[in-house]
């Protein structure tokens, strides 16, 4: 049985994160940070120096050797979008392996929002119940700010945007030398990029909550008041917000405890909450301390199939592509169909294909959206279909994983990838049997409800006599379904050695 102790690494602009972390009960061990100025040489220079370079090298070697220490043997190090930014990234990461043979993991930007939102969901309280009412969660990193908006009680819409604090110091500071009305022009600059998300907003939906989260609310840390429990009361806030907009650097490195290295995010950060709070104008504003950290440790819980996580993480991704979806308007009753059916099949035909709960989530995402390239081009709407979903976002899915579901959609139709999978080079082997597979089964579940009239109530699958028989229960001829299910058919017979075939029954005679 394997250790329940997991050590998990996270680069950040800020420097390097570790905890050590029981998975049973998702109780901390050992948690610490190694600060490293990682965003202010990407932010200013856009290349890491050797320098800094050699303190990453460094910090990893203390972790991994207090990951000896406690007994921990297995770990794994990320970085998100800020780190990447680099130009020479890639090559800083090959060094980092060379030299501590920890291997730096890619989060995309939709990752990263995931485990955010994992960590809120299984942190904060009350979150279910605050969701209910619409409320916005903003993450404020050193180098970008995440914010993702809940309402009816699920995921409706997210968007990231590079407006950290530690950037837009970097980007500014030479206004900062030649402009009087520094802090003017630095409101309007923040304010013309929130504009974009809120214009994007969902706007049936009052938004009653928001949630403060990052790095940049921990180095706001000493300015709230020690009994607020974590809610911002406006009154304190506007008064805050008009001392520090007009303080100078050493008082509010003195009057607040903040090193000075650190006081040139504080004017970003404020200006930043403020336009925030006028323009979303929430009831409530909460403050925590959760971080990036926190959701990957919800994540390796939910992998280790522990018990300590009480939400169903792939909620998230569900709701992401539903809300992808309907932005394209597709159809949803031929839409839900596909999903149950293309599952059913999943589910009953497990033998045939040994696939894990896993694949079973790409091909649920892959139905939800499959169709929403004829929002571009009813002809040839899966190429399209493949061109929106690579250049989406889709929350809890890797780049990888989203690549396997924009191929999945791609040959949906009767457009059928070629027997030998040339077209699906850019996969290595394992994933281009998973494509395969689950396009296979996708097009099949997709042929049912070919009339896009719902003929089918219910399906029920078996495998004898070397092929699968779908026995559909209708009311309905199903002569289309069935000439369909024809055309469609063969590659899912050259994928799983086995036809398929359909007939009917009408469940009153």
């Amino acid at each position: 049985m394997s250790s329940p102790e997991r050590g998990l690494v996270v680069i950040t602009s800020q420097g390097v994160t570790f905890s050590i972390t029981n998975l049973n009960n998702l109780t901390t061990i050992e948690r610490g940070t190694y600060p490293v100025p990682v965003g202010e040489e990407i932010f200013g220079d856009h290349v890491l120096s050797p320098e800094t370079t050699g303190e990453l090298q460094n910090a990893l070697q203390a972790v991994k050797q207090l990951f000896r220490d406690y007994g921990v043997g297995t770990y794994e190090v990320y970085a998100g979008q800020s780190f990447f930014e680099g130009e020479n990234a890639e090559f800083v990461r090959d060094q980092l392996f060379n030299r501590t043979g920890m291997w730096v993991h890619r989060l995309a930007i939709t990752e990263e929002a995931y485990h955010r939102t994992s960590a809120v969901r299984q942190n904060f309280p009350h979150f279910d119940q605050m969701i209910k009412d619409g409320t916005v969660l903003v993450d404020i990193g050193g180098g970008t700010v995440e914010l993702i908006a809940f309402s009816n009680g699920t995921f409706s819409f997210a968007r990231n945007l590079n407006l950290g604090p530690l950037r837009v110091f970097e980007v500014m500071k030479d206004v900062q030398n030649s402009e009087p009305n520094y802090v003017e022009v630095m409101h309007d600059y923040i304010d013309s990029r929130l504009l974009e998300f809120m214009r994007l907003l969902p706007q049936k939906h009052d938004y009653q909550n928001m949630i403060l989260t990052g790095s940049g609310m921990r180095l706001l840390g000493n300015m709230w008041p020690e009994d607020d429990k974590n809610k911002i009361d406006r009154h304190h806030f506007r008064k805050l917000y008009h001392e520090l907009t007009r303080a100078s650097d050493q008082y509010i490195s003195s009057t607040y405890n903040i090193a000075p290295g650190q006081v040139s995010q504080v004017l970003p950060t404020i200006l930043l909450i403020h336009q925030l709070v006028q323009r979303l104008d929430a009831k409530d504003t909460w403050r925590s301390n959760l971080r990036l950290i926190d959701g990957l440790e919800v994540n390796a819980a939910v992998n280790a199939d522990s018990r300590a996580v009480h939400f169903d993480p792939t909620e998230t991704t569900r709701a992401s592509a539903l809300t992808l979806s309907n932005w394209y308007h597709v159809d949803a009753k031929h839409r839900d169909t596909t999903v149950k059916f293309a599952l059913q099949l999943f589910d009953r035909l497990h033998k045939l294909h040994g696939l894990g709960k896993r694949e079973r989530l790409l091909l649920e995402t892959a139905a939800l959206i499959t169709d929403i390239g004829s929002y571009i081009d009813t002809h040839d709407h899966a190429e399209s279909s493949d061109f929106i979903i690579r250049n989406s976002d889709i929350m809890g899915l890797s780049s990888r994983e989203q690549r396997i579901v924009a191929t999945i959609a791609h040959y949906h139709t009767s457009a059928t990838p070629q027997l030998d999978m040339s077209a699906l080079q850019m996969f290595k082997g394992g994933d281009r049997l998973i494509v395969a597979k689950l396009s296979a089964l996708l097009r099949v579940a997709d042929s049912l409800d070919t009339s896009r009239q719902q003929k089918i109530d219910t399906i029920s699958v078996s495998t004898r006599n070397g092929q699968v028989t779908i026995t559909a229960h209708t009311r309905e001829k199903l002569e289309l379904e069935k000439w369909t299910l024809a055309q469609k058919g063969y590659f899912f017979e050259a994928v799983f050695g086995m036809p398929v075939r359909l007939k009917w029954r009408n469940p009153q005679s």
